[in-house]
């Protein structure tokens, strides 16, 4: 009997996972999405985009009632009745100060709320982040205008290169304040030091009686890496960060970027489990 029958909720990360390099859901990738289900597997999207920049492609899938799990996990919300799951803010203090530093520091800042993203002015940055979303970004004045109150995640925008020689650093002066994740090359995400998509992915399991044994998860990214860890069982795409990598239970075999997904979830539909990390 195939080893698929145990798992009753799959969590998909959207970019580079669900998404190939053209930032769009190819056939290939959607298709086995749904073998999945047909098996009864409940699948749910999990991303650091936000609920509105997610839902389009959780309604493309056709993954009904959700629901989904956006900005890295700080917001659960149901994709048909706009439920509230879970909801965990970044602490004022921490995000107003991580603000006032980054942009101190000529970053581009934005923060994400609840049905919008915020930044002070637009850059190369901030364009090739809202390229990605649905709903422009709101360019306000002053983005600590409520005090940094009601803030899911703010992110510092930069050169790559400029971002992971600092996120070391930045890591360490915020420890036990906020949860600084470097997501991808120039961006620094800081969430509630009590947020990743592992703890949101846990909250949804429990609302649904499922089993920690019973997850799936698949990603590639470093805010991956704990919701592939947690997962009964994860499975980082052939690109994944070393972190992801290490945090998985398996490894898609190489090949397209594109359709890294579909392999990853015919290898589990197929129970072929030898590709484990070293």
């Amino acid at each position: 009997m195939s080893r698929i029958t145990k798992f009753k909720l799959a969590a998909i990360d959207i970019d580079d996972t669900l998404l190939g390099p053209d930032r769009k859901v190819s056939a290939a990738n959607a298709a086995p999405i749904t073998r999945l289900r047909g098996r009864g597997v409940r699948v749910v999207l999990a991303s650091g985009r936000s609920h509105t920049n997610m839902i389009r492609f959780h309604h493309a899938l056709e993954l009904g009632e959700g629901p989904v799990v956006s900005n890295h996990g700080a917001l659960v919300r149901g994709a048909t009745d706009d439920s509230l799951w879970f909801q965990e803010l970044t602490p004022a203090g921490p995000l107003a100060s991580a603000t006032i530093e980054g942009l101190s520091r000529g970053f581009s800042v934005v923060h994400y709320r609840h049905e919008n993203v915020f930044t002070q002015g637009h850059s190369e940055w901030t364009e090739k982040l809202q390229s990605r979303a649905v709903v422009p970004f709101i360019v306000v004045p002053d983005l600590l205008w409520t005090r940094g109150e009601g803030v899911l995640k703010a992110m510092w925008l930069d050169e790559p290169e400029v971002i992971s020689r600092l996120a070391a650093e930045i890591k360490a002066s915020y420890a036990g304040q906020v949860c600084v994740t470097e997501t991808e090359p120039g961006q620094l995400e800081f969430t509630s030091p009590t947020v990743n998509k592992a703890i949101a992915l846990a909250h949804v399991a429990e609302r649904l009686g499922v089993a920690r044994e019973e997850v799936l998860a698949f990603g590639d990214g470093n805010n991956d890496a704990p919701m592939l860890e947690w997962a009964g069982f994860g499975v980082a795409m052939s690109h994944a960060s070393a972190a992801a990598q290490a945090a998985a239970d398996v490894i898609t075999p190489e090949g397209d970027p594109e359709t890294s997904l579909a392999r990853a979830i015919e290898l589990v539909l197929a129970a072929r489990f030898d590709n484990r990390p070293a």
